[in-house]
């Protein structure tokens, strides 16, 4: 649902040429709000000393830096901060994780999501947050005014495609991911421990849930490796790192198909360069199973984003 924003409040100035030119955060006034101190700026090596906690997402899609400017009027604070990640399919995914489901808000002129309290933007590759520290729905016309001066100095880019790999058919909107490495596949499925898909911080591997035309809901992964030997080493690394909890039942030339302690099956199989990933497909029968009673354990929890099936 859109939120109808009046944009009452007048953006004097907007100096310097594009941020990401220039690796400054660009000069942003708005009428009556004065900047509380320079803006911050945080690197790769201690981004922890700001996002204690949640910084490895972050680092593992692809980070550059973060700039954080604080604006005051009275009693008031609103936070911007400017994420610049190495591409724009690293803020794609990252965005993808933290955006929830998508709430725009009308008169921010890019992709974005948001209530009072926080706007969460993607343009290019830049991922933003707009932060309304006391919450009061009365400054949401600050908030997208700060949000309309920031986006005019980033550059459009070129739309990201990586996502029509995954097929239409069936695919539940709004469930798309993203996933470079161990900390975004948690949030999907536990595989097993490490880089069990030999992404390696460099493969971009894509996920989304479907539902069949019984509405049985299941996951898929498609991860297009850059040759055939990478796609084949990846499905070796991955049958031989598999999670315990997971039993291999079927193995093939280019895949394997297994059962996890639910009785679900996934199955994996290679097709040249790419590997495709199924989980949660079916409940299995109810014959008796090797696997001992096992409580359900969830994929760890990545802060701001909505997870998989």
């Amino acid at each position: 649902m859109k939120r109808a924003i009046v944009c009452g409040f007048l953006l004097i100035s907007a100096r310097l040429v594009p941020a990401f030119q220039t690796a400054v955060l660009p000069e942003i006034l708005i009428s009556g709000w004065a900047k509380a101190g320079p803006p911050a700026e945080f690197q790769r090596r201690n981004l922890f000393d700001y996002i204690n906690g949640g910084a490895e997402i972050f680092l593992e899609f692809g980070f550059d830096r973060l700039f954080v400017q604080h604006y005051k009027k009275e009693n008031s604070e609103i936070v911007l901060e400017l994420f610049q990640m190495e591409s724009p399919e690293s803020a794609l995914g990252i965005y993808l994780m933290k955006c929830g489901v998508e709430t725009p808000i009308e008169g921010v002129p890019a992709r974005n999501s948001g209530d009072k309290t926080q706007f969460t933007i993607l343009k290019d590759r830049a991922f933003i947050h707009v932060n309304n520290l006391d919450g009061r729905e009365a400054l949401l016309p600050v908030m997208v005014d700060l949000a309309r001066g920031l986006l005019k100095f980033i550059p459009q880019g070129e739309p990201v495609t990586l996502l029509d790999e995954l097929p239409q058919e069936g695919r539940v909107t709004g469930s798309e991911r993203l996933i470079r490495g161990p900390y975004a596949l948690q949030s999907v499925f536990t595989l097993g421990e490490g880089d069990p898909l030999g992404l390696q911080g460099k493969v971009f591997a894509l996920a989304a849930d479907y539902r069949d035309q019984a509405g049985e809901p299941s996951t898929r992964l498609i991860i297009p490796y850059p040759d055939e030997l990478r796609a084949a080493a990846a499905l070796q690394n991955l049958l031989d790192n598999l999670d315990s909890y997971l039993k291999v039942i079927e193995k093939r030339d280019r895949g394997f198909t297994f059962v996890d302690f639910r009785r679900k099956t996934g199955t994996v199989e290679r097709t040249g360069s790419k590997l495709e990933i199924r989980l949660n497909l079916i409940v299995r029968s109810s014959r008796p199973s090797s696997f001992p009673p096992q409580p359900v354990r969830k994929p760890a929890a990545v802060s701001g984003g909505t997870g998989l099936m």
